[in-house]
C-alpha cells in the first residue's frame, strides 16, 4: 500500500474517531428543560388572550436567562414589550437536575424537574396557573455526566452521588461520635460530684 493511501487511511479513521466523541447520543440537561417549557408552554398557551404581555421571571440570572429565550421562542407571535400593563409573572419554585444511583456502578438515573406558579395579569383580571412538577427522568453513563451538563446553567448541575457507600462512614461513626461524648459528659460531671 503506498504512503499517501496509508496516511488517507490514518486521517479517515482520526476524523471518524472524533466525530464519534463529540456526537452525543443523549440530550443535554439544557435540552431537557427545553423540552419541560415547551411542555409548560402549552398549558400557558390556554390562558393567553392577548398579543401583547411584559414577561417577569423571579428567580436566579440562570434561570430567568434560559426561560426568557425558550418562551420567546415558543411564542413568536407575542410581543413581549416590558411596559405592558398585560403580564406574565413565572415563578419556578424548583428547577433542578438530581443524579442518583442504579444498580449498575456506571450507569446513574438522571432528574431534570420543574414545577413553577405563572400569574398571567389581563385586563383587568388576574389568573394564575400552577404548574406541578413536570420531571423528566432517564439513565446516562457515569462517564456522559460533564458533558451533559454543558452548557453549565446552575439548575443543570447536580451533585453526584455518593457510589461507595459503606454503613462504618455513615451511621456507626457519628453514632460513636455522640456516644462517645455522652459518655465523656457523664464521666466529667460524676466525677465533679464526688
Amino acid at each position: 500500500m503506498s504512503k499517501g493511501g496509508l496516511m488517507s487511511i490514518c486521517f479517515m479513521l482520526m476524523f471518524s474517531m472524533s466525530c464519534m466523541t463529540f456526537a452525543q447520543t443523549k440530550p443535554t440537561n439544557a435540552m431537557q428543560f427545553s423540552r419541560i417549557i415547551a411542555t409548560m408552554s402549552e398549558s400557558l398557551k390556554k390562558g393567553i388572550s392577548s398579543e401583547e404581555y411584559a414577561l417577569s421571571i423571579i428567580g436566579g440570572n440562570d434561570e430567568k436567562e434560559f426561560m426568557r429565550n425558550e418562551l420567546m421562542r415558543h411564542f413568536p407571535e407575542i410581543n413581549w414589550i416590558p411596559t405592558s400593563e398585560k403580564k406574565i409573572i413565572i415563578t419556578p419554585s424548583e428547577m433542578r437536575t438530581i443524579y442518583s444511583m442504579t444498580e449498575q456502578d456506571d450507569v446513574m438515573m438522571r432528574s431534570c424537574g420543574m414545577s413553577a406558579t405563572i400569574r398571567i395579569d389581563d385586563s383587568n383580571q388576574s389568573r394564575i396557573i400552577s404548574i406541578p412538577a413536570i420531571t423528566i427522568v432517564d439513565t446516562i453513563h457515569i462517564d456522559e455526566v460533564q458533558q451533559l451538563q454543558q452548557p453549565s446553567y446552575a439548575f443543570c448541575i447536580g451533585a453526584l452521588p455518593n457510589s461507595n457507600w459503606n454503613a462504618l462512614d455513615t451511621l456507626v461513626k457519628p453514632m460513636l461520635y455522640v456516644l462517645t461524648l455522652g459518655f465523656s459528659t457523664w464521666l466529667l460531671f460524676n466525677v465533679r460530684s464526688q
